[in-house]
């Protein structure tokens, strides 16, 4: 019974060890806008609801590819929240 605790204390560190942090989320979202030019559009608080969904739904590499994009194709390889598709 031991074991099982500490394995399962393990998996649940390593998955939580994954997460993004908020100022990388913020950076990402960030970057995000500007290249979808919507960067004007999100009210100063609004963007932390996408926060708390960036670190609930991200792995830190795709957050950290998310910043890194300078086009929407490198940010759509990404698999970084939802990006539109090409028209």
């Amino acid at each position: 019974m031991k074991h099982l605790i500490i394995g399962l204390g393990v998996c649940l560190g390593l998955v939580a060890c994954n997460k993004p942090s908020d100022e990388d989320c913020r950076k990402a979202i960030t970057n995000m806008q500007a290249l979808l030019g919507t960067s004007n559009l999100t009210e100063k608080g609004g963007i932390e609801s996408e926060v708390r969904s960036c670190k609930g739904g991200s792995s830190k590499e795709a957050v950290a590819c998310a910043i890194k994009a300078t086009t929407l194709d490198e940010l759509r390889a990404c698999d970084f929240m939802k990006v539109p598709a090409k028209k």
